[in-house]
């Protein structure tokens, strides 16, 4: 009898041992699988370094996680540099100061154009399209586009304003050279411009009509008026963008539902953006409203690129055209939400 049930207790016991090992094996599988699916370990921490301009959508994603700690939960640890135009970041890319920066299409195409034997970056992302610009100006010397004719405009050099001012001269058949260009490096200066009668006109976002108008300036004209759309890309260099696919995917993730909490909750966090930058919560309100904050790259992002690009190397602003699909990584957004990946090179 001893020796029976002896017998019966290593019978279980193995039985036992063979159904645990066996349930270990598939939750290791499990997790394995998961862990490909996700591209990495589930709560693995990263730094990230991005380049901002004032009131993106990752300097407002600095400012919920600041409240909130909506992104540090998720592990990620967000670092922000600001900067006043979309073509610093790209400057600080290059100095390797921050992993991640940001370009409207002709400030992308145009510094690519210009650094072809050396340029790494890559657009990865499109994050807005907008047509909320418009020239504001000097009402005593520019009430319409032909008034710029003998007087300043002010721009900045590098940037998407150069483009605009090249459409409206080409549309209302203004030579170039009847206007004076006079550049700034931010719109802090061009505010000081407008205030001592240093400069007769000025393309401005949305965000800033209400500082011109202070000013006593008054808009002549928008972007839209002139067919224009302001495509905004995220960009990184080649080399991070393959090493960190991953994260930067996760990234985009969690910038989407960050998106999504500030909508849901956008009176709320109008008070913290006016509490920590001094804007007025109202105006904050309307320019997120005119704005969309989602990441994708469509066909026509991609034509827009091209068509500005070829506009730089027509009007002279390089010397070698070039393919700007080569220039175009979306690996990382594919990983994330597929669907939002349509371009293809024509």
């Amino acid at each position: 009898m001893k020796i029976y049930k002896l017998l019966i207790s290593m019978i279980l016991a193995l039985s036992l041992g063979i159904s645990a090992t066996g349930c270990g094996n598939a939750s290791a599988a499990n997790a394995a699988e998961k862990k490909q699916a996700s591209g990495g370990e589930e709560n693995e921490e990263f730094t990230i370094r991005i380049g901002v301009n004032s009131l993106d959508n990752n300097f407002l994603l600095k400012i919920l996680d600041n409240h909130t700690g909506f992104l540090k939960d998720k592990g990620i640890n967000l670092e922000t540099t600001e900067f006043a135009a979309g073509i610093n970041t790209i400057d600080a890319i290059t100095t390797d100061s921050v992993d991640i920066g940001l370009f409207a299409t002709y400030a992308g195409v145009n510094r690519i154009g210009n650094t072809l034997g050396n340029s790494e970056l890559r657009a990865f992302a499109m994050i807005d399209k907008t047509a909320n610009y418009a020239l504001y100006a000097n009402p005593d010397t520019v009430k319409k586009p032909e008034d710029l004719v003998g007087h300043v405009g002010v721009s900045q050099s590098g940037v998407v304003f150069e483009y605009y001012y090249g459409e409206l001269f080409n549309q209302y058949g203004i030579n170039p050279d009847d206007v004076t260009i006079a550049n700034v490096s931010s719109v802090q200066e061009a505010l000081a411009l407008a205030a001592n009668g240093g400069g007769d006109a000025y393309w401005t976002a949305a965000a800033n009509y209400s500082k011109f108008e202070e000013q006593g300036w008054q808009k002549v004209i928008g972007i839209d008026d002139l067919g224009i759309y302001m495509y905004t890309f995220l960009v990184a260099n080649e080399s991070y963008l393959d090493a960190h696919k991953e994260e930067v995917a996760k990234y985009l993730e969690a910038s989407e539902e960050g998106f999504a909490y500030i909508d849901a909750n956008l009176e709320e966090f109008a008070d913290w953006v006016s509490a920590d930058t001094g804007l007025d919560r109202d105006i904050f309100i309307t320019d997120w409203n005119s704005k969309r904050h989602e990441y994708s790259f469509e066909q026509e992002a991609y034509d827009d690129l091209v068509k500005v690009k070829d506009w730089c190397y027509e009007n002279g602003r390089f010397d070698t055209n070039y393919d700007i699909s080569e220039y175009i990584n979306t690996d990382a957004l594919q990983l994330y939400k597929p669907e939002s990946v349509s371009w293809s090179a024509n």
